[in-house]
């Protein structure tokens, strides 16, 4: 028999950690999605820097490209 934790984590629900202190517990009942806290935590620093930079790169190529179609 599966447990309700197991259930809700295969059902892609946020399984709070069982040694989440009162921050996370505070912050997760709030409504913040510690799952994606947790998976940068996973990532070293500069890998977080990687993803920060293509985003940031996207963002500027399609802040770019607005200015190209509004000059237009």
């Amino acid at each position: 028999m599966i447990d309700a934790a197991t259930l809700a984590q295969m059902n892609g629900e946020y399984v709070l950690p069982p040694d989440a202190g009162p921050a996370w517990r505070a912050a997760v009942k709030y409504g913040f999605d510690m799952s994606l806290v947790e998976d940068a935590l996973r990532m070293t620093p500069e890998q977080r820097l990687e993803q920060h930079q293509r985003a940031l790169d996207m963002v500027l190529e399609v802040k770019a490209a607005g200015e190209r179609h509004a000059s237009k």
